[in-house]
């Protein structure tokens, strides 16, 4: 079927739009931890891209209305179908250039779905948009409501710094031009790194984009990344034909490969571990005899005997955060960075994951700038269970000395 103007004028006039999702895959954990909706176009048994739809909405002056009906269908099919994984949404960045940032219209898609803010993604294309100060005021906006922000198609160029520092993202989805044949070319390899490697400066997780074969997989495992999405796992589909065997085995057998590389290149152990280990265990060992109006308190004393400390908090299991961010009292927190707050969902950070599904305890990171002081930091965390049985994740932030 020739595409017009037509056709694609009337499958928008009349929301003929599907969504598939694709899942995003934590090789650690072997389970998806989020899902990235996918918006079609149908003409009787015609697929239309969504290229098509967006080109003809912006010619049409009507990209902000195509946006929305997206985002609903994909919201709506996602809190019928949701098993508590992340909503990834994308958001048509370039509107930003002729609306008012920041109206609220997704917040309260999210919540007419009953889906909580903290369980959506919103992916961002900054290289779309003009106003920067628009940009960021939507950022802002939505952050401030528990969304977490996503920058889409991070690539090589000049600019790719700069972008993440502007938008301090959440995650940083890396672009398949880089990932594609990443284990024999070498200039990919070392932008691949150097993303990573911002990532971890400012505590962003990163998904690796379009993974195609197990050796792409395998290589970005090795460089550090967190999660996956791509074809060599799950292509888009309704949700009922997702997390097939094929999918699960794939997981399995790069998780075994992954090992046998490990074991072939270990890594030299750092020499300071089992103080690490000595800090968190000791914390874990107190917290267990005190109840929950406790821990505030009892955290504070921890980091007043322990120099060496930042902050502590504590996260149940479900990943939201139960206690304060307990600061040490010569900590100096950086202009535009805040200890998080009581609440605030941790479910899909390294440090609690790890912990919860019993895959490093102690969990143990690198080096990376803090989200609530702006300041190097060093995250140690392990769980205990308090007198009802109820599971509780510690975490510890260290000073970089």
């Amino acid at each position: 079927m020739k595409m017009t103007d037509e056709i694609i004028r009337k499958v928008i006039e009349n929301e003929d739009i599907t969504v598939d999702f694709q899942p995003i895959y934590s090789l650690n954990t072997k389970k998806f931890i989020g899902l990235e909706a996918l918006a079609r176009g149908h003409c009787g048994d015609e697929i239309i891209s969504p290229v098509f739809l967006f080109e003809y909405a912006k010619r049409e002056g009507i990209s902000l209305k195509l946006d929305r009906i997206c985002r609903e269908k994909a919201m709506r099919a996602f809190s019928t179908e949701n098993r508590g994984a992340s909503l990834f949404i994308n958001f048509e960045t370039s509107v930003l250039n002729d609306v008012v940032s920041g109206t609220g219209s997704l917040a309260k898609t999210a919540e007419e779905n009953g889906i909580s803010p903290q369980n959506i993604v919103i992916e961002l294309n900054e290289s779309r948009v003009r106003d920067s100060y628009n940009l960021m005021m939507f950022v802002d906006f939505y952050r401030s409501k528990g969304f977490l922000i996503a920058l889409d198609n991070v690539s090589a160029g000049l600019d790719t710094i700069n972008r993440i520092m502007l938008i301090n993202p959440d995650i940083i989805k890396i672009d398949r031009a880089i990932v594609s044949q990443i284990e024999s070319n070498t200039y990919n390899q070392e932008v691949f790194r150097s993303i990573i490697n911002t990532a971890k400066q400012i505590g962003a997780m990163t998904v690796a984009e379009g993974v195609e074969t197990v050796d792409e997989v395998l290589t970005c495992m090795l460089m550090g990344v967190d999660y996956f999405q791509g074809f060599y796992f799950q292509k888009p589909e309704q949700f009922n034909y997702l997390f097939t065997n094929e999918a699960r085995l794939r997981l399995e057998e790069s998780a075994r490969r992954l090992n046998i590389s490990i074991k072939k290149n270990p890594t030299v152990e750092n020499v300071q571990i089992e103080s690490y280990k000595r800090i968190i265990y000791d914390l874990v060992g107190r917290l267990g005899c005190y109840e929950g109006s406790d821990y505030n308190s009892e955290l504070r004393d921890y980091i007043n005997e322990h120099h060496e400390i930042e902050c502590a908090f504590l996260i149940d299991s479900k990943g939201f955060q139960i206690t304060d961010t307990v600061m040490s009292p010569d900590t100096e927190v950086l202009e535009g960075y805040h200890p998080a707050l009581m609440g605030v969902n941790h479910d899909i950070k390294n440090y609690f994951y790890a912990v919860k599904e019993q895959i490093e305890d102690p969990f143990i990171s690198g080096w990376y700038i803090s989200n609530a002081t702006g300041r190097s930091c060093k995250t140690i965390s392990s769980k205990f269970y308090d007198r009802k049985g109820n599971m509780i994740v510690a975490c510890v932030d260290l000073k970089k000395q």
